[in-house]
């Protein structure tokens, strides 16, 4: 884990000379830099990417840049072509919790993607940092309940649903789409099953969907949502993927920062309900949409994930 705050004082004490200064060395010859008061991610240029200059409101990429060190003997980097990308820390609004963002995708992408596929990484920062900064307790409670659900499953049933998780972004219309099925989750903290349901999104085509009700509760004896994803994100066997790292990014951003790391929850029970059996209109008129409204949950059984997720096979072997 890198340390943001202990990055910024190392950025401020590089002179503004046009010079990299290596902050962070990364896997596959990657690295962050202090670059004129900004942090910039260098990657070798091994896709040989023709030369590009873009520069957004916080963001300027530069790619099939020729980069020598002031003393080859001592470098950590040898000399060649390099593509960067550059956070803008002078110009921006809460610049710590969009350092610590960026550092964060860097980190994914250098250990996943090995430093390649740059610029559809580039892509993904982009569409980051121009997601709206909603703030707001809802979806505290939403992320929370859903990441809970992850470590759930995998501790009861060995399953990585990280893996399945908003897989297609922002436009997901559940929020895990599996091979066996597709998971839309609610989260509450009142003791009340009733949560608002918009009927296309889970009703059509719903014979694999389910509806998982997770309950929580705001206890200071919990644990925060950072807490919650440090554990996953240091799970050797979960939550290992590119695209799980950009989706924890892009939802902590529709959270304030200071909520993160201050409010705590703790599990009460997750129930998880076959939409079929659920349905409350099985026939819509053609000319009803966008239908919404509150569906209450408790006349209804739950159904164990033991019935929907896959056993795995275990292979025994006698030794003669």
């Amino acid at each position: 884990m890198i340390e943001t705050n202990h990055l910024i004082e190392k950025v401020q004490q590089c002179p503004h000379d046009s010079t990299l200064y290596l902050l962070e060395k990364l896997p596959c010859e990657t690295g962050l830099f202090a670059s004129n008061g900004n942090v910039l991610y260098l990657v070798p240029n091994k896709e040989k990417c023709s030369p590009i200059s873009i520069k957004t409101e916080y963001l300027r990429v530069e790619t099939n840049i020729f980069v020598s060190a002031f003393n080859p003997s001592v470098s950590s980097f040898e000399n060649g072509c390099y593509n960067y990308v550059e956070l803008q820390l002078s110009t921006m609004n809460n610049y710590e919790a969009n350092l610590s963002a960026f550092i964060n995708l860097c980190l994914a992408h250098a250990t996943y993607k090995h430093g390649e596929e740059f610029m559809s990484f580039f892509d993904s920062l982009v569409s980051l940092f121009q997601l709206p900064r909603e703030q707001q307790y809802k979806n505290l409670v939403g992320l929370m309940g859903e990441l809970l659900l992850i470590e759930y499953v995998y501790q009861n049933f060995k399953e990585d649903l990280s893996l399945f998780w908003h897989n297609e972004g922002s436009s997901s219309r559940l929020d895990f789409t599996c091979p066996y099925a597709n998971f839309e989750v609610k989260t509450t903290l009142a003791d009340s099953l009733s949560f608002t349901i918009k009927h296309n999104q889970l009703f059509v085509d719903s014979e694999n969907n389910y509806l998982v009700a997770v309950s929580i509760e705001e206890n200071n004896s919990g644990r925060t949502l950072e807490d919650l994803i440090t554990m996953l994100l240091q799970n050797p066997v979960i939550c290992n993927s590119m695209n799980f790292s950009v989706n924890i990014e892009k939802e902590k951003r529709r959270i304030s920062p200071s909520e993160i790391t201050s409010r705590r929850f703790v599990l009460k029970k997750i129930g998880c309900y076959r939409a079929t059996e659920i349905n409350p209109f099985t026939n819509i008129p053609d000319n009803v949409e966008d239908l919404s409204y509150k569906l209450n949950l408790l006349p209804f059984t739950w159904v164990s994930f033991s019935k929907i997720i896959p056993q795995k096979q275990t292979i025994k072997i006698i030794v003669l």
